[in-house]
Formats: structure tokens, sequence, C-alpha cells
């Protein structure tokens, strides 16, 4: 872990984090990182303790990684792990109301915020730590712990021996004097990475008892049940992490080559970690906790546009009400509104803003039950867990079509209508890997499987057949575009309604083809129009 931190490094970081809040983080990533940090929403997917996560296609659809980025402030491997796990896992009331109180906590007590950051700061925040074998133990062995007992103890007996019993046993030592710190090298270069990671979580026991000693009673209404954890764990939090060379005076740094100290002590806190590993899995999500609302409050700040979202936990039919939605990663968003008691069904060209529509309302649905705050500027809806199908791709390495792909991804929707809790979904351009006319009979078919009592659907589309054949049972609306003899401009506004107009074929024309062809491309389409039949 980090040493001790000097008068100016604390004056220089108070200044760092007073002034860095509200603004988007510079933090770097590298390769391998972000598998890293998810590392602890992938344990808690695999014990199956939440009933609900954003899967995979939603979560690369909705862009969500680059949104952690703008958001991850955290200052330990704790945080960045626990913001992560936010993002994907919906919060029941309870949670969301724990969750809102710390975020409250530190936008109004900046005093609070940095003596945090700079305690958490000073654990420091090491991603390639994988705190999850920790916290989910494998049984142990003493082999090791016993084995660097009796070298050090061997080595320890022999001095006495050949000093004054036997001076001819002096070869013992001498042999141990040179064995013991090679195998000691040897070993700690092999452990060096479990060390690390063993200390990490006997710092977090050890803020967390110092965050106690504060007595802060606004942090404490927070982490009160949280010190429990701390009462079954005073052996390791007098021990305190495995003792280095480093911070050690000559003498010492001799003692711990020759007689294994720091492997020993390793072994022990190794052991007393995988018996208390419930405890420590407490701790490191309280603290991740902290962390995180620290972030997402530095987030709220540096937003133009923001509500905090009233979510309807026991509504008895789904609904959703935004207004003025933006999109959390441009530059310049356009706002919109969306009021949803029935799934929406919309229409227009393409780059007219749909596919944007669609991502700017699940991720404000998804922030408001994630973070405890909307990029619009009022929010009210009903708990739900979230789905889209929106920028799907062909799986080479799987062998499948983009069509493949497309089924898997909707059938998981209706699949997931079958259990409980309401379902807020977006789909854009459905079964666009398909021919025209199984295109739109089989999503005629699908948007109306879709249509059920605990499901709102926002839909895209092209087809603007499917608004007759499926109308009755979507809200209708559209976005549009203006198009002049040698421009096409949009607004980005959604309108009531189906679209209504062609301008595809228009389009033609702007980019400089022929005019024969544009003419041509008229007239069948209005042949088919009036007939039903291609000429």
């Amino acid at each position: 872990m980090k040493h001790m931190m000097t008068p100016w490094k604390k004056r220089k970081l108070i200044k760092r984090f007073s002034d860095g809040f509200g603004k988007k983080p510079d933090t770097d990533y590298y390769a391998g990182d972000m598998e890293c940090i998810r590392t602890y929403y992938d344990a808690c997917q695999k014990d199956d303790r939440d009933p609900f996560y954003v899967d995979e296609t939603t979560w690369h659809d909705l862009d969500l990684e680059t949104l952690y980025k703008q958001i991850n402030t955290c200052q330990s491997t704790s945080g960045e792990q626990y913001l992560y796990y936010m993002l994907r896992r919906p919060m029941p009331e309870n949670i969301y109301r724990h969750q809102l109180g710390l975020i409250h906590l530190f936008r109004e007590r900046s005093d609070i915020r940095i003596k945090i950051q700079l305690l958490l700061n000073k654990i420091g925040n090491y991603r390639h730590i994988d705190l999850t074998s920790v916290f989910h133990p494998k049984e142990t062995s003493s082999f090791w712990l016993v084995l660097y007992s009796l070298l050090g103890l061997l080595l320890f007996i022999s001095v006495l021996v050949a000093m004054f019993f036997v001076r001819a046993l002096i070869v013992i030592p001498m042999i141990l004097f040179v064995f013991n710190p090679l195998f000691h090298e040897l070993r700690r270069a092999k452990c060096e990475h479990e060390i690390h990671r063993v200390n990490y979580c006997v710092s977090l026991a050890l803020a967390l008892r110092k965050m106690q000693k504060w007595k802060i009673k606004e942090l404490d209404a927070y982490l009160f049940d949280v010190y429990k954890h701390l009462g079954p764990m005073r052996a390791v939090l007098r021990s305190g992490p495995v003792m280095s060379r480093m911070n050690s005076d000559p003498v010492q740094a001799a003692m711990i080559n020759f007689f294994m100290l720091d492997l020993v002590s390793f072994e022990i806190l190794k052991k007393r970690l995988a018996k208390y590993h419930d405890h420590f899995l407490a701790i490191h999500e309280a603290i991740g906790r902290l962390d995180a609302s620290i972030a997402i409050a530095s987030y709220r700040a540096s937003l133009n546009r923001w509500c905090e979202p009233e979510i309807e936990y026991s509504s008895i039919q789904p609904t959703m009400e935004a207004k003025s939605i933006v999109h959390p990663l441009l530059k310049e968003p356009i706002h919109n509104d969306l009021t949803l008691e029935k799934s929406l069904l919309i229409t227009g060209s393409n780059a007219s803003g749909k596919s944007t529509y669609l991502r700017s309302s699940m991720l404000c649905a998804l922030m408001a039950e994630t973070l405890c705050t909307c990029t619009c500027e009022n929010y009210k809806g009903s708990f739900f867990q979230i789905y889209t199908s929106i920028a799907l791709s062909d799986d080479l390495q799987a062998g499948e079509s983009y069509y493949i792909a497309e089924i898997r991804s909707l059938k998981r929707i209706l699949d997931a209508q079958k259990h409980d809790g309401f379902i807020l979904c977006a789909l854009d351009e459905v079964l666009r890997g398909t021919n025209t006319i199984e295109r739109i009979s089989a999503s005629a078919e699908i948007l109306k499987a879709l249509d059920q009592p605990g499901t709102l659907c926002l839909i895209a589309t092209h087809d603007v057949e499917l608004c007759s054949l499926i109308g009755e049972r979507y809200q209708l609306a559209h976005f549009e575009e203006t198009v002049t003899e040698d421009d096409i401009s949009f607004d980005y506004k959604l309108k009531p309604g189906p679209a209504e107009s062609r301008n595809a074929i228009h389009l033609l024309k702007l980019m400089g083809f022929d005019q024969s062809i544009v003419d041509a491309a008229h007239s069948r389409a209005d042949h088919y129009i009036k007939t039903g039949k291609w000429m």
C-alpha cells in the first residue's frame, strides 16, 4: 500500500479533490483494466445474488462503458468495482434510499467527502487485484506455513546449538543463512500478487475502523450496520498488513530474509481472510459504495441538465414519463420528451434521430434505477428490467449471421416476459437482417407478442407498414426531415403520428445520382403504393 502522506502532498490532494469535484475525470485506462474492474460484478452474477442484471447486449447498445468512464472518479479498487456493479444492477427500494442519502451527504458536506477521499487515496487503487478470490476462498493448505516456520525455527535452533553446544555443527546455520534468503526470494516473488491482495483487504478493514473512530454522526448513520463486521476481525486489525522489507530497518529486513517472517504472517493472514471472508465482503461493499457515491455526486455536479428521479416501486401498471431527455454522452444533445402508458412505435428516415432517441430514453431509465440520477428535467416511472436490441452485428467467431443475432436478441426479451417484474425494452429496426416481406410479417407478430400488460417497448423502424398492422396496440410517433432542392436538414424532435414523408429517393438526387434514376425510382414507388405490386 502507499507510504505515509506528507503535509505538502495532503494539501495538494485536498486541492485536487476540491477543484475536481463536478468535473469529468481524466483517468487512464489500459488493456485489461475493464476486465479487472468488472470482476466483482461477475462474481455477484455467478452467485445469482440479485434477480436482474443489465445484460451484455444492453451494456454495449447503450455504450455504458463510456458512461462509466465519464463518472468514475473513484479513489479505490473497491469503489471502481462497486460503481461498475451499480451500473449493471437496478437497485431495489431499500438500497436506492440508502444510496440516495449518501449522494446527498457527499454533495452537501465537502469536508466529509474530502476526508474519505484522502483516506481511500492512501489505500490506493490497484485494478489488477482480484478481490473476489478473497471473498470466495478455496480451501487452503497449511503446508507453506509449516515449511516457512520450520525453516526459520531450524535456523534459530541451529545457531544456538552451534554457539553453545556443538561448534562442529556450525555448517548447518551457514547453509541455512544461504538457503533461507534464496528460498525466501523465490517464494516472495511467487506470492507477491497474493500478498498484495491480502494487504489491500486488511487496509480496507483498517480504513473502516478509522472511519468509525472519526465519530461523524452523519457518516455513522450509513455505516452503523457495517461496523459490526470489524468485531470478529480484531486479530487481523491488530496484526495489520504483511510486513515489508522496504519499510524496515536493516536489522529487521535481515530477520525477515532469514526467518521468512513476512511469508509466515502472509499465510496466517490468508487463513484469517478465508475464515472471515463474509465480513471482508461487507467491508468491501460498504467502502465501494462510499467511493462510488462520491463519484456520482461529482458526476451530477458536472451535468448541465439532470434531475432526481421518482421511481414508483409499487406501481400496478408500468408507466414512464420524462421531460426534456438528453443523451449524456453527446456534447450538444437535442432534448425530447417521453410519455409511455403503452408501447411506442417510431418511424422516420435514416439519420433523423430515432436511434439516438431510443438510447437517450433507455439511458434515462437505467440511470434512474442505478445512479439515482437522470439526464432530463424530471422523471417519473415504474421500476423496470431494461433490455435493448439496437446495435447488433454478425458474430463471426460463432458463425452466426446478423439475422440469427437479431432473433436471439429478441428471444431473450420475450423469455424475460415470463418472469415477474415490469420490462422496458427498445428495439431498433426489427429484423433488418432479412427480406422485406418476411421482415414486416415477422416484425408485426413479434411486436404483438411484446405487447403484454407488464411490458413497455420503444420500437424504431423504417417500415411504415407496421403502423397500420399493429398501430392500434402502440402509440405512434415519428422523426422527420426537411428536404429542399439542394439540401436536407433534421430538427431531431419527436412528433406525434406516423411518418408521412418520402425522402429517401430524393436523397439520391442530392447525392448526385442521374435524374433518370431518381424519376424511375419515384415512378416505381408510386406504382407500388397504388397497386400493391412492383412493376
